[in-house]
């Protein structure tokens, strides 16, 4: 029994020091980490920021306005917005989750990365999004990889950004179709706009990070699959005509999606 546990003692002890002298260490290679984006890059990233920051925006406007509307006592247009909103939502939900799969494929061409941090529980409304973040820090502590923890937070946006999108969409469907003027139904739906636009922007700042750590060839490909290639990434607009009199920037649709998606299908690229 002696001769079992010895060995198996040492093993653990080996894992909790590296575990230790990896953390340590993480807080340096963040600070030394000044990689810039190259131009080719750069503009992948810019373009694609803005598309993504240009739809959750949507979504939030759309919302605010319509909760501002409704106090003003006018039912019919704060209905109309919200309405607006949840097409906005349908349409770019697709899209988000089709990046985020195509960003976990190219993770694994990555060489090095700066450190990844964890979602974080308290910046969530929703229970199912908290969940998830604690579920994210409890594995981001065991895993030891930088990468494992990059994939594992890609994936873990993409169940987080469907889990939002269809609650988004069933309290809208819910307080259109009733013509529900709770106080509750409302900041429901604000609170969860939050959750989603933090998911956004979650996924933005890890796109970045790919593309820092991606060669300048890989990089190359992943800005071809964003935009062309069979059963990739086109451009076009998800901006409902009608919501904004400007002209609103294109964002990422999936080619395979029509132009009003189930926004609620499954994440199911797997990390590893």
């Amino acid at each position: 029994m002696i001769k079992l546990v010895v060995p198996l003692a040492l093993m653990l002890l080996g894992w909790i020091v590296f575990t230790i002298l990896a953390r340590r260490n993480e807080k340096k290679v963040q600070n030394e980490w000044e990689t810039l984006l190259s131009p080719t890059n750069e503009r992948t990233f810019l373009q694609t920021r803005s598309q993504i920051e240009t739809s959750s925006s949507m979504v939030g406007m759309a919302i605010n306005e319509a909760i501002e509307v409704r106090k003003l006592g006018d039912l019919d247009e704060a209905i109309r917005f919200l309405d607006t909103s949840g097409e906005v939502i349908e349409r770019f939900t697709p899209n988000l989750l089709s990046l985020l799969k195509v960003m976990i494929k190219f993770s694994r061409m990555m060489s090095a990365i700066t450190p990844v941090s964890p979602i974080l529980p308290h910046d969530f409304h929703l229970a199912e999004l908290t969940n998830l973040a604690y579920l994210n820090r409890i594995l981001h502590q065991i895993l030891i990889s930088t990468r494992q923890r990059f994939r594992l937070k890609l994936y873990l946006l993409g169940k987080g950004v469907a889990i939002a999108s269809r609650y988004l969409l069933q309290g809208i469907k819910n307080v259109v179709t009733c013509r529900n003027a709770e106080d509750r139904e409302w900041e429901e739906i604000a609170r969860i706009g939050q959750d989603f636009q933090r998911l956004s922007n979650e996924s933005v700042q890890s796109l970045r990070s790919l593309l820092e750590a991606l060669s300048s060839d890989a990089a190359k490909e992943f800005a071809k699959a964003l935009y062309t290639g069979k059963s990739h990434v086109r451009m076009q607009n998800t901006i409902p005509a009608g919501l904004l009199a400007a002209e609103t920037p294109a964002v990422l649709v999936p080619q395979e999606v029509e132009a009003r998606p189930q926004s609620n299908q499954r994440f199911g690229t797997v990390w590893s």
